[in-house]
Formats: C-alpha cells, sequence, structure tokens
C-alpha cells in the first residue's frame, strides 16, 4: 500500500509541477519577468513548500535533525540531482546569469556552515540567516530582469485569461504540496520498516521526497526549453531552505547535531555549491557548450548516487 501510494503521490507531484511550470511562465510574460526572475521566487517558493512543511512538522514532534538532514540533503539534491539532470537534457544554452544572483546564494552556505560548527543551531544563528533571507529578497528584485516585451498590437491572452492562469498556478501548487507530503510519508514508512536512522532518512528519503517538486519542475522546464527557470529555481529554492528551514529549528528547539553531519553532509553540499555556481556563471561563454554541460551533468548525478550510496553505508 505503501508503495502504490508513493507512485500515486509521484504521479500528482508530476501533473502539478507541469501546471506550476507553465502558469508561472505566463504570469511571468504578464509582468514583465524574466524565467530567471520568476525561477528564483514563485518557482523556487512553490517547490520549497514541503522542506518548510517538513521543518514546521519535524519542530513539533522533536525529530528536529530529520529536518536538517532534509535541508542539507535536498540542497545537494538540487544542485547535484536535478541541475545535473537539467545539464543533461539541454538543448539549447541558457542565458548566462547575472554574479550578483549568486551572493545570497553562497552567503547562505557560508552563514550555515559557521552556525554548525558547534553542532547546535542559536538564535542569533537564525537571525543571521533572516538577514541572508532579507538580502536574497533584496537582490532579486532589485536586480531582477525582464521578460520579452508582448506585442501590443495583437489581442494579448495572458491579459485576458489571468484569473484562469493564477487558479491554474494555485492548483498546481497545491498538488505539488500535497503530492510531495504523501510521497514523502509514504517513503518514510518504507524507510522505516528497512531500519534506517532518522538522519539517514532525512538527508535520503525525505530530501530526495521533498525535491521532487524541483525535479519534476526542472523536467517539465527542460521540457518547455525554460532552462533559465531552472538556475534560478536552485538559486531560490537553496535559499528558502537554508534561511528559512534552518531559523524554525533555531527558534523553537535545542537540537544537538552528530558530527558527521557537519564533516561529511555539510562538506558535500559546499563543494556542490561551489561547483554549481561555476558552471551556472560559465554558461553563454566560449568554455561550455551543449555537449559539455551533458557530460557535466553526467558527472554530477554520478556525484549524487556516490553520495547516497556511501550516506546508506551501502560504499
Amino acid at each position: 500500500m505503501n508503495l502504490i501510494g508513493l507512485i500515486l503521490s509521484i504521479v500528482v507531484l508530476v501533473w502539478g509541477a507541469d501546471k506550476f511550470v507553465d502558469n508561472a511562465a505566463l504570469i511571468a510574460k504578464k509582468l514583465g519577468l524574466s524565467e530567471l526572475t520568476i525561477g528564483l521566487t514563485i518557482v523556487a517558493l512553490g517547490t520549497s513548500a514541503p522542506e518548510i512543511f517538513v521543518g514546521i512538522s519535524s519542530v513539533l514532534s522533536g525529530t528536529e535533525e530529520l529536518a536538517l538532514g532534509t535541508v542539507i540533503g535536498s540542497n545537494i539534491s538540487n544542485i547535484a540531482l536535478i541541475f545535473g539532470v537539467s545539464c543533461i537534457g539541454l538543448s539549447a544554452m541558457p542565458k548566462k546569469t547575472p554574479p550578483i544572483q549568486f551572493f545570497a546564494f553562497f552567503l547562505s552556505a557560508i552563514v550555515l556552515a559557521l552556525a554548525m560548527l558547534d553542532l547546535q543551531i542559536s538564535s542569533y544563528e537564525s537571525i543571521s540567516l533572516l538577514l541572508v533571507f532579507s538580502i536574497f529578497t533584496y537582490v532579486t528584485f532589485k536586480y531582477r530582469t525582464g521578460g520579452q516585451e508582448s506585442d501590443n498590437n495583437t489581442e494579448n491572452p495572458i491579459q485576458s485569461k489571468i484569473l484562469f492562469t493564477s487558479l491554474m498556478l494555485l492548483i498546481g501548487l497545491i498538488a505539488l504540496i500535497l503530492g510531495s507530503r504523501y510521497a514523502v510519508l509514504n517513503a518514510k514508512e518504507i524507510a522505516i520498516m528497512m531500519n534506517v536512522s532518522q538522519l539517514v532518512i532525512g538527508l535520503t528519503i525525505i530530501a530526495i521526497g521533498t525535491s521532487l517538486p524541483e525535479l519534476a519542475a526542472t523536467i517539465s522546464a527542460i521540457l518547455k526549453k525554460k532552462n533559465d527557470m531552472v538556475v534560478g529555481n536552485v538559486i531560490g529554492s537553496n535559499v528558502l531552505n537554508i534561511t528559512l528551514v534552518v531559523p524554525i529549528i533555531g527558534f523553537f528547539s535545542n537540537v544537538n547535531l552528530t558530527e558527521s553531519i557537519l564533516s561529511r553532509d555539510m562538506l558535500a553540499m559546499f563543494i556542490a555549491t561551489i561547483l554549481f555556481i561555476i558552471v551556472a556563471s560559465l554558461y553563454s561563454t566560449k568554455v561550455l557548450n551543449v555537449f559539455i554541460s551533458r557530460v557535466i551533468g553526467v558527472i554530477f548525478v554520478g556525484g549524487y548516487l556516490v553520495y547516497i550510496l556511501l550516506v546508506s553505508n551501502i560504499l
């Protein structure tokens, strides 16, 4: 029954991602925003919702280490698995991401690493992460880039259907949240039956489960040739995971973390973060082409599989 529930949840998730990406792109054009900006904001917030809900429920149930494992594991998954898949499925090079967009992305990883040095998350460290969120919000809207101008001489179907588009965006978001929630619940039950530790569940099963919206949205964006949205989604989702979920843990719990989450998992996230910035910065330059990007994608996905096997003590 858990396996059937997992499959059905993924079906709902993929359908929701398809509707969410489609209608987010329409609203982006209506507002005159680029796909990168809409990925940084609407899509990132929508696909980060499962991690936020996991964080809240984990604090309430006293399983904070699971929530932190989910954040770190999900961020690794967003880069190594999701960005890797987008590189493999690339058919045309996306636009170069403005360097300023990487500032809050890198800063959030540094602040989280410093906060975890004592294997605890304090209220002061939580406040510093919320400040990073403020910086991210400011930079995103200060340096937002515009989309293509629509032809004023023709009737704009987006304007005449804005209410329907907004409704479908909301329905897609609800499907994303519900699909991911029940995918995680069923995957968690399967993991418990297999006698896996709480931290490993957070880093693997639940991290992958809560990253399913990003993966589904990424596949949908690739098929629709909206690669800029993928880059924005990875940046926005990772920043929101760190700056919104971790403060919940810091303010409302007193968790003591295990050393391995710092020496193994934070290190893996930090390396993945740096590699992502390098690759995304080189988009639309002579250094990278579609073939090289696909090779890099294979390396990312392969590295992620190795990491999962190490965490699961299979390697």
